[in-house]
């Protein structure tokens, strides 16, 4: 009966102690996300490695706990433009998911996804694309084509492709996935007006003035229910839709147009 005891009080400090190792990996992931949210990306890798540390303590270096925190680690590399140092990091993500969760995972097309990005900002554009080719199918296969990452797939790709200069393909898939994007709650108004501001400009240097206003128009009103996304990216799409409507003789819209985004570029 004592040896009973005993043995039941051990395994429950083991439990407790374990417990406390996780709230402690736990702690760090949350401190991360709060120092990315708050642009704060050297705090937030500090104690996204710091979490992972005690994952691969605890459970090993090859445990999806890891690949999730990886992922974590690489997405603030990315916001700090370490594409290379995100590569590295999303490609053990990627590994230890395959392996764990067979290739044809959800997670694993998100990982391809991130690495895909990466490799596009590095200007790899010929080894970016059979990675969104991979990511895309892997998501419509598990996601189904409507679902909102599939179209984020489709339009990251279409921005590759619009990069390559082949506008009619990067135009198709940004077409699919704009309707999407804008349909979905789960998806940020921010990537709604980078998708919008891509097609748009597409039509704008194909003389498809009309199709093109369209789509500023809607890039417009996005923009007004959340002033501060606009960067320089989508400063320099707000400001082709002003040079729009100067090419199709329409100067008092023009200027109205130019008041209103100095404004929203001020709030």
């Amino acid at each position: 009966m004592l040896f009973f005891l005993v043995a039941l009080l051990s395994t429950a400090a083991m439990l407790l102690c374990a417990q406390a190792q996780f709230a402690i990996y736990e702690q760090y992931l949350l401190q991360g996300s709060q120092f990315q949210n708050d642009g704060r990306y050297t705090e937030a890798a500090v104690a996204y490695n710091a979490a992972l540390g005690e994952v691969e303590r605890r459970l090993g270096p090859e445990h999806i706990t890891a690949a999730e925190i990886l992922f974590n680690i690489g997405s603030v590399r990315v916001l700090q433009h370490d594409y290379s140092g995100a590569k590295m990091v999303f490609e053990r993500s990627l590994s230890i998911r395959e392996k764990a969760l067979g290739p044809e995972h959800v997670q694993v097309g998100f990982a391809l996804w991130r690495i895909a990005m990466v490799t596009h900002n590095q200007g790899q554009f010929a080894t970016a694309e059979p990675l969104y080719r991979r990511a895309l199918t892997i998501l419509e296969a598990q996601l189904g084509s409507t679902h909102a990452a599939t179209a984020v797939v489709q339009m990251s790709w279409g921005k590759l492709y619009l990069a390559q200069r082949r506008y009619s393909e990067g135009e198709q898939l940004l077409e699919k996935a704009i309707p999407i994007l804008e349909n979905s709650a789960e998806i940020a108004q921010a990537t709604v007006a980078v998708a919008l501001s891509e097609l748009a400009g597409a039509y704008l240097r194909d003389g498809r003035y009309t199709k093109a206003e369209v789509l500023y128009g809607r890039l417009l009103a996005v923009v007004r229910r959340k002033p501060e996304m606009i960067d320089g990216d989508l400063r320099t799409g707000l400001h082709s839709y002003v040079s729009l409507l100067r090419k199709m003789k329409r100067e008092s819209d023009a200027r109205r147009v130019d008041l209103e985004i100095k404004a929203l570029a001020r709030e």
